[in-house]
């Protein structure tokens, strides 16, 4: 009950915050949109999330593979655009992951259902969006799981930064997330990254520093690798992440 009352207060205070951003964005979007608004060149990076939302009536299909000093595990998400600024999602995670890997019992993990609402879509000063997801056990033992975030961007010419603060609100085994990561483009479809990664899992730390790269492809599609290299704490010492995503519908015509 104390997590669900902290989910609810951190909501309620994100709409009050938010009520005063979509003010002040649609007044500096009225006249410079498309001058203004953030580009967007990837849908997400490796370890962490960008800030983006899928169009109205847009379809997103991911497709990933984490392979670390814990084991391997794979990733299939789907999401969709409601508005252009809210969207839905659900993810279903299979294998052994960071924060599951001292309970190996089941390869199934916690199914994520969540939405995610964007509140600043231009860059000023910054983009600004929030999302909420829980999480829903397949195990009989687990719990319902509360994942609270905040996803910042701003750009710097065509630099971007992208940071990520995400709570995993459990009575057992409460997590916290924080990522700082960046992109840039080169020449037309590829696009460099690289990702700060600090995890708190069980009241210990793991750090990694993700290079990896992204390759836009035809037909919406993006497919891209990244190496986590662990820096500190209980992180391994190396991994891959590869991932594959495709986007339908919207408002893009068909190539």
């Amino acid at each position: 009950m104390r997590a669900l009352a902290g989910c609810l207060a951190f909501l309620f205070l994100l709409m009050c915050v938010s009520h005063v951003a979509i003010c002040q964005d649609n007044s500096a979007s009225s006249g410079h949109q498309s001058k203004d608004s953030l580009p967007e060149y990837i849908q997400e990076f490796f370890l962490s999330d960008a800030v983006r939302s899928q169009e109205k009536g847009e379809w997103q299909l991911t497709a990933g593979v984490d392979s670390r000093h814990f084991g391997i595990s794979t990733l299939l998400k789907t999401e969709y655009g409601v508005t252009n600024r809210l969207q839905f999602g659900v993810e279903l995670p299979y294998g052994v992951s960071e924060e599951e890997r001292l309970d190996s019992r089941s390869h199934w993990r916690t199914v994520s259902l969540g939405g995610e609402y964007q509140i600043i879509r231009s860059d000023r000063p910054f983009a600004l969006s929030i999302g909420m997801a829980f999480g829903i056990p397949v195990r009989s033992n687990g719990e319902v799981e509360y994942e609270p975030t905040i996803l910042l961007a701003k750009s710097f010419h065509r630099l971007q930064f992208h940071a990520t603060f995400a709570a995993d609100i459990e009575e057992e085994k409460p997590s916290f997330q924080y990522n700082l990561a960046s992109v840039y483009p080169v020449k037309t479809h590829w696009f460099p990254t690289l990702e700060f990664n600090g995890r708190s899992l069980h009241g210990n730390g793991a750090f990694y520093v993700t290079p990896g790269v992204y390759r836009n492809l035809r037909h919406r599609v993006e497919l891209g690798a990244g190496v986590p290299i662990g820096v500190g704490g209980r992180a391994g010492s190396m991994g891959i992440v590869g991932k594959v995503i495709w986007e339908l519908g919207g408002n893009h015509e068909p190539e």
